[in-house]
């Protein structure tokens, strides 16, 4: 019998992403499920909703990567990115930003997905789609 198992680790949580006006926030199990990279490349699936982002290495990182590891504090790394955040919200007009949304990420190979379509509040899938 072959399973396919990610085990949930009670002192890492739920790995999850909040959006707000200003950027990105990644909590320690997202950080941990990305592997704790030194730079990330982010990107956006418009079709699914999804915000792609890979990890890279030192070696790897370029002028189109962000700087990652180096900005955790107290177990969460901010990225300040509001330009992305608009892109995002040109393809997700729901989504309303009058205070951070947390969303559920999931690994899916070397990619930490964040699906804008699950919520990690349940009130809050009510208010998106209002």
């Amino acid at each position: 019998m072959e399973f396919n198992i990610e085990w949930y680790s009670p002192n890492l949580g739920t790995p999850i992403v909040s959006i707000a006006e200003y950027g990105i926030v990644f909590n320690k199990a997202s950080i941990a499920t990305l592997g704790s990279p030194h730079s990330i490349k982010i990107g956006f699936d418009r079709e699914k909703k999804y915000i792609v982002v890979i990890g890279v290495t030192e070696e790897e990182s370029t002028e189109d990567t962000i700087e990652f590891i180096g900005k955790e504090k107290n177990g969460f790394i901010r990225i300040n990115n509001k330009d992305f955040v608009r892109f995002i919200l040109r393809y997700c007009p729901e989504i309303k930003l009058d205070k951070a949304k947390r969303f559920l990420s999931r690994k899916e190979g070397e990619f930490l997905v964040v699906d804008l379509n699950s919520p990690a509040d349940i009130n809050e899938d009510a208010e998106m789609h209002e």
